[in-house]
C-alpha cells in the first residue's frame, strides 16, 4: 500500500512538472496574416482584416521561369498610414511565401530563417527596432526547384501606424497579392514531367527491396508446409524468428540483414554510377551524392559486410569448436537488434531530405558543426549505436571461444576460420572504443555545444582523424580476416587435403592483428605528419605485405599439393586469391610518401580499396555463401546458377574498378559529383580530364549495373533451392 502511494505521488508530481513546463512555453499562433503572440520576434503588429487601401506589389518574377537562373524580386507596397506626417519613420513590413523553390536575403533589409523558409523584413522586434521596418521596398533572391513545375507566391504587406512597439496594432493595415508562374516549356498547358529526385529514387528503392524481402519471408513460410499453410500461423512462426536467442537463428538473422542493406548500399552505389557515367551529369545534385556516397560507405561497411561476417560467425564458430551456444545468448540477440535500430537512425535524414553528407570517415570540424548538416545528428546517434552492438558482439566471441572449446581442444586444434573471428574480434575489441569516443565528442558537439573539435574554442579537428583512423584502419582488417579464414576452410575442403602451414597462417592473423593498430597513420600522410613519422608508418605499412604473402603462399601451396574439386565456392576462393592479391599490390603504392601525395583523393585509391572490400571481403562472403549453405538449409544450391552468377560477376567487377586505376591516374578525383572534359591547352587544370575518361565512366557504369544484376541471380537460386532444392547430404563436399 506504501509502495503504491508512492508511486500515485511521483505521477502527480511528473504530470505537475509537465503541467507547469507547457504553462511556461511560448505560445505562438499562426495566421496568414502573420505570427501573433509573440512578444519577443516575428511581427505582431498586422491588423485583423485586409485593406484594398494598401496595395502590395511584386517584380522581377518571370511569367516562364529557367531553372538554371536565380532571380531577384522586388517587393513593395503602397498606401495605409505607413509615412504619414505624423509618424514619417513608421513605415511596414512584408511576408513572401514560394510554394517551391528556395528563397534568400540579399541585404540587411530582409531575412529568410523562417520555418516554413518564406522571407520577411529584418527587426521586427521589440528588442530590436532594425533596419527592416523602416522601408516599403525590399529585395530578395528566388531559386527555382530543380523540378519544373507552378510555383505559386503569397505576399503579405503591412503598413504600420508608428505604434509597434505597444500591444495595440489598431491603425495598421494589410493586404495579400497572390501571384503564380510555370517552368519553360509548360506554357501549352502541359506541365513538363517531373523528375524524380535521387533522394525519392533511393527510398523508393529501398521500399522495393523491403517488399520483395517481405514477400520472400511469406514464401518460404508457405513451402515450408504448402497443405497446411494458414495465415493465423505466421505470426507465431514469425514471433519465433523475432525472439529467439539460438545462435543459428540469430546467424540467419545477421545474414538476412546483410544481405538486405548489401542491396541497399548497391543501389546506392549504382545512383551514383548514373551521375558519373557523363560528364557534367545533373541526376544527383551536389548534396544528393553528398549524401549518397556516406550513405554508400556507412551501409556496406556497418550494416552489410559486418552483418554478414556476424551471421557465418553466429552458425559456424559454435558448432566447430563443441559449444552448444554462444556464451551470452541474450547479449547475442541484442547486439543483433541494435543494428536495425542503428540502420533506422543513420537512414532518418534521407526522409527529410537532409542525410549525413560529410563522408562515411566523417571528417571534422564540418561534422560537428551545430548550424548545418542536420541529418549528421542522426548519423552519429545510428553510428554510437552500431558501437554497442560491435562491442557486446565482440565480448561474446572472446568469452565463447575462449572458455567454451570442446574438451581437448586446444588453441592450435581449432578451425582457421574460429582462429579469423578470434582474431576480428580481438582487433574490433581493442580499436572501436577510439571510435565511440570520437563519435560521442562530435554528437556533444553538435547537441549541445561543446568544443571537442571546435577550432575557435580551443577544440583540435585533428584529434578525430587520430580516433576514427586508429579505428578505421583495423576495421579494414577486422571485415577482411574472417574472409580468410572462409578461403583456407574452401581450399582446404576443395583440394582434398589439410591447409599447408597451419600455425603459420595462424601467426599471420595474429601478426596482421597487430600490425593493422601500428600503421593506422599512413591514413594522415598528407595531414602535416611529421617527416620522420611519415617514414615510421610507411616501413611499417610495407611489413603487413609480409603476413599477408605467408598466407597466400599457403593457399597457393594447399592447392598444389591436392586434388582440386571445382565447385562455385571454390570458383570464389580462386577469384578471391586473384583479385585480393592485385588489391594488396596496389596498396603497397601509398605507403610510399611521394606516391600517396600524388594519388591522394583520386579514383586510383578507390580503386584500391574496392579491390580489396569487395574482390576480399564480399567475394569471401559468397564463397561462405555456397559452401555453408546446405549445412545451414539441409539443402544444395543449383551450381550452374552458381558458376553463371560467378562468371558474369567477376568479369563485371575487374570491369568496373581496374579502369578506376586510369582514371586516378589521370587525376580524377573521389568525392566529386562531377567531373569536365577538356581536350585543348587547359586539360590540365584541376578537375578536368582527357576526353576519353567520359567513355571509361560509361563503360564503368554500364559495369556496375551488370554486376549489381548478378547478384539478383545469387538470391533466386538461395531462394528456389530452400524451396524445392535437392537435399543435401552429411557430408556434401565429398
Amino acid at each position: 500500500m506504501i509502495s503504491r502511494n508512492v508511486t500515485t505521488m511521483r505521477t502527480l508530481i511528473l504530470l505537475t512538472l509537465l503541467g507547469g513546463a507547457l504553462l511556461l512555453a511560448p505560445e505562438i499562433e499562426s495566421y496568414p496574416t502573420g505570427i501573433g503572440n509573440v512578444k519577443d520576434q516575428g511581427c505582431y503588429c498586422h491588423g485583423s482584416t485586409p485593406s484594398s487601401a494598401v496595395v502590395p506589389s511584386l517584380e522581377g518574377l518571370p511569367s516562364e521561369y529557367n531553372s538554371s537562373e536565380t532571380y531577384t524580386l522586388n517587393i513593395s507596397f503602397t498606401g495605409g498610414p505607413s509615412g504619414s506626417l505624423e509618424n514619417p519613420n513608421a513605415l511596414g513590413g512584408f511576408n513572401l511565401h514560394a510554394s517551391a523553390g528556395t528563397l534568400a536575403a540579399v541585404d540587411e533589409f530582409t531575412r529568410t530563417n523562417n520555418p516554413d523558409g518564406s522571407a520577411t523584413h529584418n527587426g521586427s522586434d521589440k528588442e530590436d527596432s532594425g533596419t527592416g521596418n523602416d522601408r516599403t521596398a525590399w529585395t530578395v533572391e528566388w531559386t527555382p526547384p530543380a523540378v519544373g513545375g507552378g510555383v505559386t507566391f503569397i505576399l503579405h504587406t503591412n503598413s504600420v501606424n508608428g505604434n509597434a512597439m505597444a500591444d495595440s496594432d489598431d491603425g495598421d493595415q494589410w493586404a495579400r497579392l497572390t501571384i503564380s508562374t510555370k517552368s519553360e516549356g509548360s506554357a501549352s498547358g502541359i506541365e513538363p514531367a517531373i523528375e524524380a529526385r535521387g533522394l525519392t529514387v533511393l527510398m523508393s528503392a529501398m521500399l522495393l527491396a523491403l517488399m520483395i524481402l517481405l514477400i520472400c519471408v511469406v514464401y518460404v513460410f508457405y513451402r515450408m508446409n504448402p497443405d497446411s499453410f494458414s495465415w493465423n500461423s505466421l505470426w507465431p512462426w514469425l514471433r519465433g524468428w523475432l525472439t529467439s536467442t539460438d545462435h543459428k537463428r540469430i546467424g540467419t538473422l545477421y545474414f538476412i540483414a546483410g544481405l538486405f542493406f548489401f542491396m541497399v548500399g548497391g543501389i546506392v552505389a549504382l545512383m551514383m554510377r548514373i551521375q558519373l557515367s557523363s560528364p557534367g551529369n545533373d541526376f544527383l545534385t551536389e548534396d544528393e551524392y553528398n549524401q549518397f556516397f556516406t550513405l554508400h560507405g556507412t551501409v556496406m561497411i556497418f550494416l552489410a559486410a559486418m552483418p554478414l561476417i556476424n551471421g557465418f560467425a553466429n552458425w559456424i564458430v559454435p558448432l566447430q569448436i563443441g559449444a552448444k551456444d554462444m556464451a551470452f545468448p541474450r547479449l547475442n540477440a541484442l547486439s543483433f537488434w541494435l543494428q536495425p535500430v542503428a540502420a533506422m537512425l543513420i537512414f532518418s535524414g534521407v526522409f527529410s531530405a537532409s542525410a549525413a553528407d560529410v563522408g562515411w570517415t566523417g571528417y571534422m570540424p564540418i561534422t560537428a558543426s551545430t548550424s548545418t548538416h542536420p541529418g549528421v545528428t542522426y548519423w552519429l546517434a545510428g553510428q554510437i549505436m552500431l558501437v554497442a552492438s560491435s562491442t557486446l558482439t565482440g565480448l561474446n566471441f572472446i568469452v565463447t571461444i575462449a572458455c567454451m572449446r570442446a574438451p581437448g581442444m586446444g588453441w592450435m586444434q581449432m578451425p582457421l576460420f574460429t582462429w579469423s573471428i578470434l582474431v576480428s574480434v580481438m582487433m574490433l575489441f581493442l580499436s572501436i572504443p577510439a571510435f565511440g569516443i570520437g563519435l560521442i565528442q562530435a554528437y556533444l558537439d553538435r547537441t549541445i555545444s561543446t568544443a571537442f573539435f571546435n577550432v575557435s574554442a580551443g577544440g583540435d579537428p585533428l584529434l578525430w582523424s587520430h580516433l576514427f583512423w586508429y579505428f578505421g584502419h583495423p576495421e579494414v582488417y577486422v571485415v577482411i580476416v574472417p574472409a580468410f579464414g572462409v578461403i583456407s576452410e574452401v581450399i582446404a575442403t576443395s583440394a582434398r587435403r589439410a591447409i599447408f602451414g597451419y600455425r603459420s597462417m595462424v601467426y599471420a592473423m595474429a601478426g596482421i592483428g597487430i600490425l593493422a593498430f601500428v600503421v593506422y597513420g599512413h591514413h594522415m600522410l598528407t595531414s602535416g605528419m611529421a617527416p620522420w613519422l611519415r617514414f615510421v608508418m610507411m616501413v611499417a605499412t610495407f611489413l603487413v605485405a609480409v603476413p599477408t604473402g605467408i598466407k597466400i603462399f599457403n593457399w597457393i601451396k594447399t592447392m598444389h599439393g591436392g586434388a582440386i574439386v571445382y565447385r562455385t565456392h571454390t570458383l570464389w576462393a580462386l577469384g578471391f586469391l586473384i583479385t585480393f592479391t592485385l588489391g594488396g599490390i596496389s596498396g603497397m603504392f601509398f605507403p610510399a610518401i611521394s606516391m600517396d601525395v600524388a594519388l591522394h583523393e583520386t579514383y586510383f585509391v578507390v580503386a584500391h580499396f574496392h579491390y580489396v572490400l569487395v574482390g576480399g571481403t564480399i567475394f569471401g562472403m559468397f564463397a561462405a555463401i555456397y559452401y555453408w549453405y546446405p549445412k545451414m538449409t539441409g539443402r544444395m544450391l543449383n551450381e550452374r546458377l552458381g558458376i553463371l552468377h560467378f562468371t558474369i560477376a567477376f568479369v563485371a567487377y575487374n570491369a568496373i574498378f581496374w579502369p578506376m586505376h586510369r582514371l586516378g591516374l589521370w587525376g580524377m578525383t573521389r568525392r566529386h559529383h562531377t567531373y569536365f572534359i577538356r581536350a585543348d591547352e587547359y586539360r590540365d587544370v584541376i578537375g578536368t580530364l582527357p576526353p576519353e575518361a567520359a567513355d571509361w565512366n560509361m563503360f564503368i557504369s554500364i559495369s556496375a549495373f551488370i554486376f549489381g544484376f548478378s547478384t539478383l541471380i545469387m538470391i533466386y537460386n538461395m531462394i528456389s533451392s530452400l524451396a524445392k532444392g535437392d537435399k543435401a547430404p552429411a557430408d556434401p563436399w565429398g
